[in-house]
């Protein structure tokens, strides 16, 4: 009977930890961690105590097996009824997937990161390296000082950088350093909307590359950076559109700070005023936080 109260009491603890399980993107099943949503709230700049109030709603709705994509838009739903500026940066990872539908939207916008820090650049550059001629996606400049950039664009966030992403950009490096129009290249970055695996990663730190992702560098990810320049893309205004956004990015307007010069052609696109105004309101709290 002893031994049946200790099996009992054993299980009782175990049980609550394994109780929910999620259904990642990939596909994989993994343990719902509670510890991961709440950091995952609290980066939105969210204050603490709503930032539990939001877990424990979660925590108490969700099933014994839910996809992370049931999470996160009940998480959102909740977010946007605490301010909308928290729900901007938790959704920032869904707001770079939807750079698309090619990828040379996305490199549009990554370059924008290179101007923030005081860069000139040139997207879609044909060099010549040692051997052969190389499409370059991002060329940032400064006197003397170059760097290259690769980006890898995904629709799904399951989709992953492996090692042969990192050995594929480190070989286009050295061709290119050592050829006629490498003279100032200083700087190799492979720049993606999703993350890096931890051999790409551990290659990028050993060899020099540099690399931006949802989970690089390990010290300030590209969401960070995002958030720390206000480089906000337009798909993260929930109040646009999908076909203006389309439009937009047509016209190589990726980011929310550059629609606040574009009164005039948003009018002509069909917008009325009531709703510009609503979208340059949500646009400058985001831009003065």
């Amino acid at each position: 009977m002893k031994k049946s109260q200790q099996h009992q009491k054993l299980r009782q603890k175990v049980i609550p930890k394994l109780r929910h399980q999620i259904i990642k993107s990939t596909g994989e099943l993994e343990p719902f961690s509670e510890v991961k949503l709440r950091r995952s709230l609290q980066r939105t700049g969210l204050k603490p105590k709503a930032c539990k109030e939001i877990t424990n709603e979660i925590v108490g709705k969700i099933k014994n097996v839910s996809s992370t994509k049931d999470i996160y838009q009940h998480t959102f739903k909740l977010l946007k009824k605490q301010s909308t500026v928290a729900a901007t940066h938790y959704s920032l990872k869904k707001s770079l997937l939807e750079l698309g539908p090619t990828g040379y939207e996305f490199e549009i916008f990554a370059s924008k990161y290179f101007e923030a820090i005081g860069f000139s650049t040139y997207v879609g550059i044909v060099l010549q390296g040692q051997y052969v001629r190389h499409e370059v996606d991002i060329v940032a400049s400064k006197p003397n000082y170059q760097v290259y950039s690769e980006c890898k664009f995904h629709n799904n966030s399951g989709r992953k950088n492996d090692i042969k992403v990192v050995l594929y950009v480190k070989a286009r490096w050295d061709d290119l350093k050592n050829g006629p129009d490498g003279k100032y290249l200083r700087e190799y970055y492979v720049i993606s909307n999703t993350t890096f695996t931890k051999d790409a990663i551990e290659y990028a730190e050993g060899s020099g590359l540099k690399l931006l992702g949802v989970n690089a560098p390990a010290d300030e990810s590209f969401l960070e950076k995002i958030k720390k320049y206000k480089l906000y893309p337009i798909t993260s205004l929930m109040k646009l559109k999908k076909f203006y956004i389309r439009e937009l990015l047509k016209s190589k307007i990726v980011l929310c700070s550059q629609l606040l010069d574009e009164k005039k052609l948003l009018l002509n696109m069909g917008m009325t005023i009531k709703d510009v105004e609503s979208i340059f309101a949500d646009i400058n709290k985001l831009l003065i936080l």
